[in-house]
């Protein structure tokens, strides 16, 4: 890589901390172009340089933050790829928790109110897939009573023959991690304040339900495609 190239490569890291910088102080819909050019000491026409458009710069960051949570629940896979289903699933739900509490404002820019006007492209949902992998690997080849219309659904079947899943089982997982997804999102907004603070017990009974609902804590043979679990 050449001077210049590091350059861009160097301020191109530049902005997206600024950026960061600016979600965590006003949210996705507040980011300013202008607001970053002046926490970097550009003017906004040479930001523009690097991400053409404000949706750009949104995009950048949200794949940024898909893969850093992808990295860390592929980091937990890897620890407990030897451990059956229902650990593998329940270190899972917990690595996403960890890093949404750990990770605020990168989990809202992902997973919380959608920013208006901003529509995201194809690549931010090959980035979510990546979230939902190491769920769907645990899963494997099971069917899943109560999801096959659900499982159905072209989207869904592609995802079930790339990740090598039943399409029922594929739909389940979805819905499951949409459960976590959604709890910890709850517990940023404060809506458990004076219910469950932490969250913590709360959120491993939400887990243990899942494990015990797909029947992850089952022994099922890997490939037993005949077993039916019912949701």
């Amino acid at each position: 890589m050449g001077k210049r190239d590091e350059a861009r490569a160097e301020n191109t890291q530049r902005i997206l901390r600024a950026a960061r910088g600016e979600i965590a102080r006003v949210g996705g819909v507040g980011l300013s172009m202008r607001a970053v050019a002046r926490a970097v000491g550009m003017v906004s026409s040479a930001v523009y340089r690097y991400f053409p458009t404000r949706e750009d710069l949104l995009t950048a960051m949200i794949l940024e933050s898909y893969g850093a949570l992808a990295t860390e629940l592929q980091r937990t896979a890897v620890g407990v790829r030897d451990r059956p289903d229902h650990e593998r699933w329940t270190a899972l739900a917990d690595a996403l928790r960890d890093w949404g509490l750990a990770s605020p404002h990168e989990f809202q820019l992902i997973y919380g109110t959608p920013i208006p006007g901003y529509v995201a492209p194809p690549e931010t949902v090959r980035a979510a897939a990546a979230v939902a992998a190491p769920f769907l690997d645990c899963v494997g080849t099971r069917t899943v009573e109560g999801f096959e219309r659900a499982g159905s659904a072209e989207g869904m079947r592609d995802l079930a023959v790339e990740a090598g899943t039943h399409p029922t089982g594929a739909a389940a997982t979805v819905a499951a991690l949409s459960e976590l997804v959604g709890f910890v999102g709850h517990e940023l907004s404060g809506h458990f304040a004076g219910l469950a603070e932490p969250g913590t017990d709360l959120y491993r009974a939400v887990v243990g339900r899942q494990v015990r609902a797909l029947r992850l804590a089952g022994g099922q043979v890997e490939g037993d495609d005949d077993e039916v679990v019912r949701s």
